[in-house]
């Protein structure tokens, strides 16, 4: 089994979500756990570490529009 460093894990996930209250930083609005994707703060391939320091839960439709700039 090979390890995804890229990919937080569902741990980390809900303790993002419960800091930011289910709130998107992007658009300001209230999300589901479900309705929501982990998001590097500095992106991966830019050194960017995968660990909660790094980590915004973006609504999925902001996460997919920011893309990886």
């Amino acid at each position: 089994k090979s390890l995804n460093l890229r990919a937080f894990d569902e741990k980390t996930r809900h303790a993002v979500y419960a800091r930011q209250q289910g709130i998107c930083p992007v658009c300001k609005k209230h999300y589901e756990f479900h309705e929501m994707e982990a998001d590097h703060r500095i992106p991966w391939h830019k050194g960017g570490k995968t660990n909660a320091d790094n980590c915004d839960m973006l609504c999925m439709a902001d996460n997919r529009a920011k893309g990886g700039k």
